[in-house]
């Protein structure tokens, strides 16, 4: 098992702030799963949290509050993007390029919980990525995370390990700086 974890930062034009801190983990458990541990710190009650629904897939998740990952080989333009709503709702999609040739990847649903109390809320995602061709399981993959944080009012922030450009945009290239090793490799 690899093991990792980050912390993010909300982007400038972000906002809400009912969240001043948002931290994920992350397990590469075997070659082909992941366990990603989303943890967001602050005001709770004013976080819009969908209500938990069938875990199917649904567009345009990125809109409300959303946990998202985006993974790639070292090596190559192509790209997957995973949301994962705390509706236990989600959708993964291909790139064979930023932002281009975009398409339903083909996966297991990923099993989605929750956690909330008065100063956390927790999504917890397994992923299984088999069935992803350009993600090899015996090599390293490069990661960027974000988190799309709607506050009751409507307000939306957006956190990501880095912000590259002057608009949020968890599709560009230098967003993708962790590397997560094989597993069983050490970080």
């Amino acid at each position: 098992m690899s093991t990792a974890a980050a912390t993010l930062t909300p982007h400038a034009a972000s906002q809400a702030n009912v969240i001043r801190k948002i931290t994920v983990e992350l397990n590469r458990t075997d070659p082909k799963r992941l366990h990603l541990r989303y943890l967001l710190e602050g005001d709770i009650a004013r976080l819009f949290v969908p209500r938990d629904d069938e875990p199917i897939r649904t567009d345009e998740l990125w809109r409300r509050t959303c946990c998202e990952v985006f993974l790639r080989a070292e090596t190559g333009e192509r790209y997957y993007e995973y949301n994962l709503a705390p509706s236990t709702r989600w959708a993964a999609y291909r790139f064979n390029g930023y932002r281009n040739e975009m398409a339903d990847a083909e996966v297991a649903t990923p099993l989605i919980s929750t956690e909330v109390e008065d100063w956390r809320f927790v999504l917890s995602a397994d992923l299984d990525m088999h069935q992803l061709p350009h993600l090899p399981g015996d090599a390293s993959w490069l990661v960027s995370l974000s988190v799309v944080v709607e506050d009751l009012d409507g307000n939306v922030a957006w956190w990501a390990l880095t912000h590259p450009s002057l608009e949020p945009d968890f599709h560009n290239r230098r967003s993708f700086v962790m590397t997560l090793p094989e597993a069983g490799a050490s970080a």
